[in-house]
């Protein structure tokens, strides 16, 4: 803001430039909370692999920061699902060709 329009110009100006600043912080200080969760998560990731008994793996996606609409909430269901079916039938089909070694 310059030194005219808050001299001379519209009184509303002013409270519209401090509203903006503050937006800008509360983004700004977001932002650095969104870093700091990555941050976090990047050094557990490289300590429990250290020190854990199984290697850990980082984010394969980005934090979700947005609340998902209920179509979306049931297609990562079925995604889920479908993921858990196809891992069952694979344990399903090792453990018989296990039963039938054993067997013949």
């Amino acid at each position: 803001m310059t030194y005219e329009q808050y001299w001379y110009g519209d009184p509303w100006m002013v409270r519209a430039y401090a509203q903006a600043y503050l937006l800008k912080r509360k983004v700004e200080n977001e932002n650095a909370w969104i870093q700091g969760a990555y941050v976090a998560h990047a050094f557990g990731t490289v300590l429990g692999s250290m020190f854990g008994k199984k290697k850990e793996e980082y984010l394969k996606k980005p934090l979700d920061l947005f609340q998902k609409t209920e179509a979306e909430k049931q297609a990562e269901v079925r995604e889920e699902k479908r993921k858990l079916i196809t891992w069952l039938n694979g344990m399903k089909r090792l453990t018989k060709q296990k039963t039938d070694m054993g067997s013949g």
